[in-house]
């Protein structure tokens, strides 16, 4: 009779799987609802979510159960609603021991892809060898790199890397590129911010701004200027502006959460949203495209001064 193998005494006791994805696909779904201007009274349905997440209608059933404990979502009738959307930057969701060490360490997975530590081909055996960790959390790693785009399973077995902008090149490329389309969307003779978008944007810059810049995590970091960003390229109501938009923040994501240890522009960045707002809720479009156009600027110069000082450590990782 073969006796029960002893867990060791630093070993997760990991939850139920489903309550893991359920967990994680309500802070996809709260991640999507941000990104894509959502607004309280929005009538949701389940397949929307799904297909918004990427998954089906079964286990996003989860998900939503946990976000109407939440507050965030109501059923009604055959519809769910929403009644709030957390702010940027409140953890509707706290990470548990178990995420947290997953985060820990899709933070240390990140800094050495971008350092070049990293093959493009590489097995979840390997990575929890080098990282000394749980084969379970580092597939949780993996997947979460997956859900952001930056790694796929490969054919052959594995996950290979994906292309991302990485380096000075990659930098300049795409900081040409945003300076091409950001102003031009405001531009658009179909741009409209709704009234209440725009005092969303508002309210979420000003508390960012007024807060210690020591405060912000990478990701939220990110999270918040990529979604500034986003907001206005969609109500462009172009949906060219609105794609690129969308494509370009997934392939800069994953250098952007590093470089977002700049604390100092951090501060900066926040408050020239909220100057580039005043002239979008004026619908002096031409004074916000120019103010977009120097916003730009100054956050190419801010990443050329980090990335020729060498990629430095993200803050809340490893």
């Amino acid at each position: 009779m073969r006796r029960p193998r002893r867990r060791s005494a630093g070993a997760f006791m990991s939850r139920p799987p489903a309550v893991t994805l359920h967990r994680k696909l309500a802070r996809a779904i709260l991640a999507h609802l941000r990104t894509s201007a959502a607004e309280p009274g929005l009538r949701l349905t389940e397949t929307m979510l799904a297909g918004a997440v990427g998954t089906s209608r079964a286990p996003v059933r989860g998900a939503i159960a946990l976000l109407a404990e939440l507050g965030v979502l109501e059923r009604e009738a055959r519809r769910l609603v929403l009644r709030r959307l957390p702010e940027a930057g409140e953890a509707a969701i706290p990470l548990d021991a178990e995420e947290a060490e997953a985060e820990r360490l899709y933070w240390r997975l990140a800094r050495e892809r971008l350092a070049g530590a990293l093959p493009e081909l590489v097995g979840a055996a390997d990575l929890a060898r080098r990282y000394g960790a749980p084969r379970a959390v580092i597939e949780r790693v993996l997947q979460q790199a997956a859900g952001e785009g930056w790694i796929e399973r490969s054919p052959a077995g594995g996950w290979r890397f994906l292309p991302l902008i990485e380096g000075q090149a990659g930098q300049d490329e795409a900081y040409r590129f945003r300076r091409a389309i950001e102003p031009a969307a405001l531009l658009d003779p179909g741009f409209a911010l709704p009234a209440a978008v725009a005092a969303r944007l508002r309210r979420e810059q000003a508390a960012l701004a007024a807060r210690d810049p020591r405060s912000l995590g990478p990701r939220e970091a990110f999270e918040a200027n990529s979604g500034f960003h986003l907001a206005l390229m969609q109500a462009s109501n172009n949906r060219f502006f609105a794609d690129a938009a969308q494509r370009l923040t997934r392939l800069r994501r994953l250098i952007g959460y590093v470089i977002a240890a700049d604390q100092e522009r951090l501060v900066s960045q926040f408050r020239e949203h909220l100057a580039i707002l005043d002239r979008v809720e004026a619908r002096e479009m031409e004074a916000a495209a120019a103010l977009m156009r120097r916003h730009l600027d100054a956050g190419r110069a801010a990443k050329d001064r980090l990335l020729a000082q060498g990629l430095p450590e993200p803050r809340g990782g490893a």
